[in-house]
């Protein structure tokens, strides 16, 4: 009789796990590939790469074929693999240990996220957005990522931070639905990186929202890169990425209690003057202020369009949507920001971020013009001249 009061801690503590699994796995994994492979480009690849394999992985862990023991065991062996592997990376076994790495710990995610699942199935009302789990869970990874610059040491750290997830949520999973029911409005990670509404693209309102969405991806894909770019002005790497992760996650959870209640034309012009603002910063300012203002406020602009989404049905992903299919989207797009850094380096990632901030602050100015004209239009439209009551009709 106890198990529905504990099931929402239960799946609170389930989000925060994966949320955690997620970030550092997405930094991690691109930190070692950029001390790996042998260029920028293909340590953007592994990126891409482990993102695909999230995808298709998470489209077996969270379609309820799974059961708890199965799943259990797979939590276990996944995490045992994952973290040898993480240490072999460091200790000679180079690239190839990272491959074998990397599919785990993507695997190791997925099924956080069919236990995320599992655990709101089981609730007897619709939850709450994970805003408080996916802050908590972030700064546990920001924590056990620490100095993403000495390899020996991180693969220690993300060797211990996989097992012991693993552990928690072998525990956390006894609550789990296992039927099969219709799929998450999420593409990727379960309702945590929404896919769009069908038409969203078409409606120039909500292009500022939109483009805050896509501004994680270059952001956490170029994390260690620009980890590694801050430290030579002597700014420590940790203090990089914690500082970037509080700016995702800290507005959107002081706003939680009414970003529901914004209007599609209030989040989305706060979106847009936080990536032009953040455009405008990284364009103009010194080093290293302009990385670390670039990832303040696109870090908060993401954090915001996320939130806003999440709350609002009208602007929440499709229902349903395959993860497999997010996740190509998300690889292919990942592979392209990967050659813009590789061809212009940091230029590369400051180019791309002004492009999010101007295409922002261009839908929204498109947006106001459109409507000034229609209301100027309407005003020199002359009103249609009264009807006169029909009196032999008895003037009802």
């Amino acid at each position: 009789m106890n198990a529905p009061l504990r099931s929402p801690r239960r799946l609170n503590a389930a989000r925060t796990c994966a949320w955690a699994l997620l970030i550092a796995g997405w930094v991690g994994i691109g930190s070692f590939a950029m001390a790996l492979a042998p260029g920028v480009a293909s340590g953007f690849a592994m990126v891409a790469v482990w993102l695909l394999a999230l995808g298709a992985a998470a489209t077996v862990a969270t379609s309820g074929a799974l059961h708890a023991p199965a799943r259990a065991a797979s939590l276990i062996v996944t995490a045992l693999i994952t973290a040898f592997a993480l240490w072999s990376t460091a200790h000679g076994g180079g690239l190839a240990a990272l491959w074998v790495a990397l599919l785990g710990w993507a695997a190791l995610t997925a099924l956080a996220s069919g236990v995320v699942r599992g655990l709101r199935l089981a609730q007897h009302v619709a939850p709450a957005p994970p805003i408080g789990a996916a802050g908590v869970g972030a700064l546990w990874a920001g924590l056990a990522l620490g100095d993403v610059g000495d390899g020996t040491a991180l693969s220690l750290r993300l060797g211990v931070f996989v097992v012991l997830i693993a552990i928690v949520l072998v525990a956390l999973q006894r609550d789990a639905a296992s039927q099969r029911t219709p799929g998450c409005r999420a593409g990727l990670f379960d309702c945590s990186l929404p896919a769009w509404p069908a038409g969203a693209w078409r409606d120039s309102l909500q292009w500022p929202t939109l483009l805050a969405g896509l501004a994680m991806l270059p952001m956490m894909a170029a994390l260690p890169w620009m980890a590694a770019w801050c430290r030579a002005q002597s700014v420590p790497a940790e203090a990089m990425v914690l500082l970037h992760l509080a700016a995702m996650f800290g507005p959107v959870w002081l706003l939680r209690a009414s970003i529901g209640t914004w209007s599609v034309r209030r989040l989305a012009s706060v979106c847009a003057v936080l990536l032009a603002l953040g455009a405008a910063i990284a364009l103009w300012a010194p080093a290293p202020h302009d990385l670390l203002g670039l990832a303040l406020t696109h870090g908060a602009a993401w954090g915001l369009a996320w939130g806003g989404q999440l709350w609002a049905p009208a602007r929440r992903g499709q229902r349903g949507t395959s993860p497999l299919r997010a996740a190509g989207g998300y690889a292919v797009l990942t592979l392209v920001f990967g050659l813009a850094v590789e061809r212009f380096g940091v230029t590369g990632v400051v180019a791309v971020h002004a492009a999010l901030g101007s295409a922002a602050l261009a839908a929204l100015a498109f947006t106001a013009s459109a409507r000034a004209f229609a209301a100027a239009s309407s005003a020199r439209t002359p009103a249609p001249p009264a009807a006169h009551p029909d009196h032999r009709a008895g003037g009802r």
